[in-house]
């Protein structure tokens, strides 16, 4: 199960992502919108949530880029 905090967190990278992607933006500005609204789901149905996207490793790579980034 996935907790609404990290939703949150894939919306929010993925709005990071749209600033720093514009050629994409508008991919990433529907990612965001998606996660947000997985996350605003009530708790009870995010046992029968699947989360598949298709752009799953992209985020982890994008996160750890960012993260390094950071450091």
């Amino acid at each position: 199960m996935t907790d609404q905090s990290e939703l949150d967190s894939r919306a929010a990278l993925c709005r990071e992502l749209a600033q720093r992607e514009p050629a994409n933006q508008v991919f990433w500005i529907a990612e965001a919108e998606n996660w947000s609204r997985l996350s605003k789901k009530r708790r009870d149905d995010y046992d029968s949530i699947k989360i598949e996207s298709g752009i799953l490793v992209r985020l982890r790579t994008q996160s750890a880029k960012l993260l390094l980034i950071m450091v």
